[in-house]
């Protein structure tokens, strides 16, 4: 290994404990009363070096939400060429499910809407780079869908509003308001039945 990829990899590892541990003081605190130097602290590195991959609290707490939202890419196929409508829309909602619990975003948008009065710029970058970026990706495959003839012409970003919507119902608004909130034991059935809705009215 070169002394630039020895860096990079130091870099990166230093990057990911510090994205651990902040994740650990926001969701034990709120954000409000986690602190760089503590994060800092439990990351094992310096004041300096935390600074250095992140210029504030807020982009730190930004980037915590982006690294649970970009888990998405790993279980989604990269080409949907041989996945019919209802297996690509499947793995979009096992994908949302893993992300809302095994990556703990709904205890992540507990801290944020608890935040909204007073950091608006912080609930502001979670809800376009997280949110709306899960549905920016929904979108794009609902057009490829289309395009190929498996769904009916349509507004896709309505589309992708539509079924997220439809599974939020199931795995985010109980959770919110239910720190022990639990996924239900019949899950799967209530996502099928959600996708069967969808493909109803979007269905060719």
């Amino acid at each position: 290994m070169g002394l630039a990829s020895y860096r990079r990899t130091v870099s990166e590892t230093k990057r990911a404990a510090i994205l651990r541990a902040a994740r650990d003081n926001f969701l034990n605190g709120g954000f409000t009363r986690a602190a760089m130097a503590d994060i800092a602290r439990d990351a094992d590195v310096s004041t300096a070096t935390l600074y250095k991959h992140f210029s504030s609290k807020n982009a730190l707490f930004a980037a915590i939400v982006e690294d649970a939202c970009a888990s998405i890419n790993d279980i989604l196929p990269a080409d949907i060429a041989n996945q019919n409508a209802r297996e690509v829309l499947r793995r979009f909602a096992d994908a949302y499910v893993e992300q809302q619990f095994d990556h703990r975003m709904n205890e992540l948008l507990r801290v944020v809407i608890a935040e909204v009065p007073n950091a608006p710029d912080l609930a502001s970058s979670v809800y376009a780079n997280g949110v709306m970026a899960r549905y920016d990706r929904l979108m794009n495959a609902l057009d490829a869908l289309v395009e190929r003839g498996d769904l009916k012409p349509h507004n896709t970003r309505d589309g992708a509003l539509h079924l997220g919507g439809m599974v939020k119902e199931f795995i985010v608004w109980p959770a919110l308001f239910a720190p022990r909130f639990e996924k239900p034991a019949d899950l799967d059935a209530k996502i099928d039945a959600c996708i069967d809705a969808f493909l109803k009215i979007y269905g060719n």
